[in-house]
């Protein structure tokens, strides 16, 4: 069974910037985040781990002190010891998700934005997609393009391989009532599922499993933590 959290860490940015979120991050993750320039991106990385964390302890009962991430060769991220256990972060925007899973999982989320300008990005979508792209105009074509790079993106970190691969050499089709990735003409063995529930944003998580299994495995909904929940052991 898998299950998709979010954090808003404007709300939640006083307890973010606390001496008690300090000590509950690694000192790794301390040091990372303070280097960046821009609050946001202070928030973002220490929102992630605080996040991670808490749901960790909350399903594993961890203490805080025996949770060791580690990284594969591509980075993605994993708890040492625990193989039964996966999970996964994204942020953008002002928003934080973790995805966890029993199977191997991925997620992403991205701000909507006509800033971002992806759908002059031709090089991400396949030729299918960048027509079906250009059939639409204003917002719709806006939340298409930043829904099919989530789902791409969720796919890509669910297989562990990141950006190795070329998004453009994959094409999201939303065939047959849900959303599906193929290579080659070939349909993956990965199961996806975008979410509508917070309002500016695209996001999408992915499982790796049997076509049938994998639908019943993804979260219905997104559930939202606050301060209460990134604190509790």
């Amino acid at each position: 069974m898998s299950e998709l959290y979010a954090l808003d860490v404007n709300e939640n940015r006083g307890f973010i910037i606390s001496d008690a979120a300090a000590k509950l991050v690694s000192m790794e993750r301390l040091e990372a985040s303070r280097k960046f320039r821009n609050e946001s991106d202070f928030l973002l990385s220490m929102g992630g781990e605080l996040l991670s964390r808490a749901i960790i302890r909350d399903k594993l009962k961890f203490k805080n002190y025996d949770i060791n991430f580690g990284r594969n060769y591509y980075g993605k991220p994993f708890l040492k010891g625990f193989e039964g256990f996966h999970f996964n972060v994204s942020h953008s925007g002002g928003l934080v998700i973790c995805a966890i899973s029993n199977i191997e999982i991925g997620c992403d989320c991205e701000f909507i934005s006509d800033e971002n300008k992806i759908d002059e990005i031709r090089i991400v979508y396949t030729g299918r997609e960048y027509n079906l792209i250009q059939s639409f105009k204003g917002p719709e074509k806006t939340l298409l393009c930043h829904n099919i790079w989530a789902l791409k993106e969720s796919y890509l970190k669910c297989a562990g391989i990141g950006l190795s691969e070329e998004p453009g050499s994959l094409e999201i089709s939303f065939g047959g009532g849900s959303p599906a990735v193929y290579k080659n003409g070939r349909r993956l063995d990965y199961s996806l599922k975008l979410y509508c529930d917070i309002a500016g944003y695209a996001v999408a998580a992915c499982v790796k499993s049997g076509f049938g299994e994998a639908a019943e495995n993804l979260p219905d909904k997104i559930v939202f933590a606050d301060h209460n929940r990134l604190t509790a052991n």
